[in-house]
């Protein structure tokens, strides 16, 4: 198992084949995909492609049970902003009167919109941090020439959070050691003992931080003066090959990318009015 941002992915999987830029530029335009699309059954059917990716992959599926409550908090804030806090708005379509809360199937329709456009945008950034490690995002930067402080500084923060994670872990399997489980206790309990992990969690990242800082400096690395003027040679990009494949996939996303444009400001695709679900959902209420 090969050890990545946010979990282990085994040897024998095909995203290895793929060039850490190609990784990179999905994670970066796929999550502009539902930014352009309004109708909800389309980013659900993004999502599901993601998650067939990941499948595909040979990534780990149980991860994705940790976003559930993430998805059912996320959603129901959303849902509950713009109905009960929506306001009034008498232009819109009355569904429910009560206590002075007016619920508009306007604003539920917007709710929905707006959770369904979230929802890839998750997916795809889990994907990415599923099948990549360190090395994969350092070398899609340096692979397009970006600076070399702006590529360690990007790394670095996915690591860190990919290592809080882990330190994270490691608090929970020590509390359980000592004989101390949450299950049982109200929920006031639970949140109020995740506030409370941030002490060490927070202490951890400070100690990281100076073994970071200490390592880069044993290392000769400087961020400014004469040493950061040298020029370093990028060993790390000599273990990858950007094979035809990797432009094949490349240019497909951008043309797909260019396709859903033009499906949408010029042939008016993808927006509510041409929505199936949201038209049910109408029906419905």
């Amino acid at each position: 198992m090969n050890k990545t941002l946010l979990g282990y992915v085994p040897p024998q999987s095909p995203i290895y084949a793929i060039h850490p830029f190609v990784k990179l530029f999905f994670m970066l335009i796929v999550s502009l995909f539902p930014l352009f699309i309004s109708a909800p059954e389309w980013n659900i059917a993004i999502t599901l492609v993601i998650a067939l990716l990941m499948w595909y992959s040979r990534i780990n599926m149980s991860i994705l049970k940790i976003y559930v409550p993430v998805a059912i908090s996320m959603g129901s804030i959303i849902l509950i902003s713009y109905t009960l806090l929506g306001g009034y708005h008498p232009e819109y379509q009355l569904l429910i009167q009560f206590l002075g809360i007016h619920i508009y199937w306007e604003r539920i329709r917007d709710a929905i919109v707006v959770y369904c456009r979230i929802l890839p945008m998750i997916f795809t950034m889990v994907f990415f941090l599923s099948t990549s490690r360190e090395r994969d995002v350092i070398v899609a930067m340096r692979f397009i020439r970006v600076p070399f402080v702006v590529t360690y500084v990007f790394a670095m923060a996915l690591r860190s959070a990919g290592m809080v994670l882990e330190d994270f872990y490691i608090v929970r399997q020590a509390e359980q050691a000592r004989g101390f489980d949450t299950i049982g206790k109200s929920l006031a309990y639970k949140i109020r003992k995740y506030i409370m992990y941030m002490i060490p969690l927070f202490a951890l990242s400070l100690r990281r931080s100076e073994e970071f800082t200490n390592a880069l400096v044993a290392r000769g690395y400087a961020f400014t003066g004469e040493a950061a003027k040298v020029k370093r040679a990028d060993y790390v990009l000599t273990h990858y090959s950007f094979k035809s494949i990797d432009g094949v996939l490349t240019a497909a996303i951008i043309l797909l990318f260019v396709a859903i444009l033009v499906l949408r400001y010029g042939e008016g695709y993808f927006g509510l009015n041409s929505s199936i679900l949201i038209h049910w959902l109408q029906g419905v209420l």
